[in-house]
This record gives C-alpha cells, structure tokens and sequence, in this order.
C-alpha cells in the first residue's frame, strides 16, 4: 500500500514504516501540528482480531475516565482503515513511541531496532545509543506515565507477529543495503509549543432528547410536533439529534480540542450512504466568554475540515449562522452548556435539490438541542 492514507483533517505526506498489516506516516494536522499515525492496511482491517484489539484498547486510552491525559491525538475505529494518531514530539517522535513496545518483539534483532530508531529520530525523536539495551530501559508506564497508548500499539503489532516477522525484513533490508538520505518530507516539520500530549476532550454526555413541539427553529422549516423520527444518541455528542430516516453516523476522530462527527442517510438498500449530510464539529471551553473568544479559530478549522461555508451572521450572544444556495447548506456555530461544560458545536447540514426542508429541520432541531 504505497497510497498516503486520507483522513480528513490531516495531510500526510511520508510514510516511515511499512507492514502487511499496518503503516506508520508523517504528516501535519489543520492546524499546523506535526504528528505520525499508525493506519492498518486494508488486510489489517480486515483481519477481526486485530481491529477488535484497536479498538478496545484505544477507547480505553482516550476515554477512560478519570484519565488526565491521552495518548491519542485522534483515532478512528470504523474507518475503512481504522488508525491512531498521536503528536510528533521532540525529543521523543510518535513514531518512536510507536516503536517502543516492540522491544522483544522484533525477533530481538538489535541490529534491526537501532536502525528503525536511527531512522525515526530525523523526525522529532533522540535515537538511543547502540549500548541501550531493553533491560536498561524503564517500564514502559514509568515511561508514559499514565498513558496507555503503548497498548494500543503494542496489541495490535503483536498480533502481527502471529503471522509476520517485522524485525526479520527490517534487519534484511538494514544488512543489504546501505541507508539512503532521507527523502524530503512533503510535509515540512513545524515547532511545536510543548514537548507533551494536551489533555482531552472533556468526557462527553449525551443530553436526554428533547422532542419537537412544532415551534419555530432559527430558519425554515421545524419538525411538527410527534414527529416519528430516528433520534441519533450514540454520536458521542452532548446533545441527541433527530434524524428523519435511518441515520449512519461516522466518528472522523478526535483531537484535543475538536471532536469531528458526520451524519448522513443510510439507505441499506443500495448500500450507500445519502444526503442529508450533517458534518458536526465540537469544542470544549471554560464558560460563554471563552467560547466567543475561540469561535473565530474553531469556525476556520472546522470550516476547512469540512469544506463548509463559516457562519457569519449573529443571531444572537451565541449564535452564528450562514445561508448556502449552491449546494444547498446551513452553516451554524452555537456555544452552549450541557452538564456544567460549555461547548462550541459548528454544524454544516447539506442536501440535494428538494431536501431543504429536511436540511432546516436537522439544523433547527441541533439548534434546539442546544438552546
């Protein structure tokens, strides 16, 4: 698989480690920070146990609570190639982490560990010397601290040694060939404001959902009152949403900041997934205050992210909306408070020609949600 993965808020232009089942790539996220993201192939993905392995212990690492920090700058499981991805620090490269708890497991050809590490310490990480062995090392959660990214990478490339010796081909191509220069990195590095991981997103609850009484919404058409609808509860929102026909809902990944969801039709008929199509942005802030001060950075991220028109038009202290004829969509920013935290929640809902009704319903009812 030589094809960079295409995830959507990242660009990723060099790929540092290649495996049957998986892929380790450089890249940069929107908002300029460089991070390395381990992405299985379409065999991993494939393979159940593998992604089942993921999975679990990736949702542990970032959800958990209680959890200060997460070693997962964003992932996402039901992707046709489910990933993790975590920041490219200096000092100590997400790719070495990656690499880390592969100690023993690359068949422990030593030769073959030092020269990955060589390689990866171009990009942000400090090569060890020839004379660290495993044993000198410390534990790898006194290493991390409370992190457990270490599972996710290390289940999951155990699992690959079943069938496949990493440390064997890694060793063969070391010994046959002499080291060529790096290649130019399409991505070019950035400094990055901390040599650690951010803490996460706050942990999400979802709100009970209100049902529609038929009043007026923000624009346009509203549901009427007992309106039969497909309440969406498992978006991993703050707020449910009502659907108007079988909803598929996408997680597009997490950051430490934004949390990146989409919704659309699922017609199971053809297989395919249909408009309307809500594309739903999330951020966390301190109060009303701090959410008006970031809604101007958060609405050029999400905005990119999702090729969305940006709100600009006040509707009120905590509302932005922008109206789009060609395709037609609603773009709405909202701050507002669930449980105690305050959010920002950006929401660009689209539809083909005939769907505008449905598109102001979607929009009305995540704007009642929130109010």
């Amino acid at each position: 698989m030589n094809d960079a993965p295409e995830i959507a808020g990242y660009e990723f232009g060099q790929r540092l480690l290649a495996h049957p089942l998986a892929e380790v790539w450089r890249g940069r996220s929107f908002t300029g920070m460089d991070v390395v993201a381990l992405v299985l192939t379409e065999e991993g993905a494939r393979d159940a146990a593998v992604q089942e392995r993921l999975v679990q212990a990736g949702r542990g690492a970032a959800l958990e609570p209680g959890q200060a920090e997460t070693p997962l700058w964003a992932a996402n499981f039901t992707a046709d190639r489910p990933y993790a991805i975590t920041q490219l620090v200096p000092g100590q490269s997400g790719a070495e982490r990656l690499i880390d708890p592969l100690d023993g497991v690359l068949g422990n050809d030593d030769e073959s560990l030092q020269a990955v590490r060589a390689q990866l310490s171009q990009y942000g990480g400090v090569a060890p010397t020839p004379t660290e062995t495993v044993k000198d090392e410390p534990s790898l959660e006194k290493r991390l601290g409370g992190w457990r990214y270490a599972v996710v990478a290390a289940v999951v490339l155990v699992a690959f040694t079943a069938t496949y010796s990493v440390g064997a081909a890694v060793g063969s191509a070391v010994k046959s060939e002499p080291a060529p220069p790096p290649a130019a990195a399409a991505v070019s590095p950035s400094p990055l404001p901390s040599p650690v991981l951010l803490p996460a997103l706050p942990r999400i609850t979802t709100a009970p959902y209100l049902k529609p009484d038929g009043k007026p919404g923000l624009i346009g058409a509203t549901y009427p009152a007992g309106a039969d609808l497909q309440v969406v509860t498992k978006a991993e929102l703050p707020f449910a949403i009502g659907w108007p026909r079988l909803p598929a809902v996408e997680f597009l990944g997490e950051s430490s900041k934004v949390a990146l969801r989409r919704i659309q039709v699922d017609d199971r008929s053809s297989a395919r997934k249909l408009t309307p199509d809500a594309r739903i942005a999330l951020h966390a802030c301190a109060d009303l205050k701090a959410c008006t001060a970031d809604r101007a950075e958060f609405d050029r991220q999400w905005t990119k992210v999702y090729d969305a028109p940006a709100p600009t038009t006040a509707k009120d202290a905590r509302t932005w909306l922008t109206v789009q004829e060609k395709p037609y969509a609603l773009s709405m920013t909202r701050a507002f408070e669930s449980g105690g935290q305050w959010w920002l929640v950006g929401t660009a809902v689209f539809g083909r020609p005939g769907e505008e009704p449905d598109v102001q319903r979607i929009l009305n009812d995540i704007w009642r949600q929130t109010s």
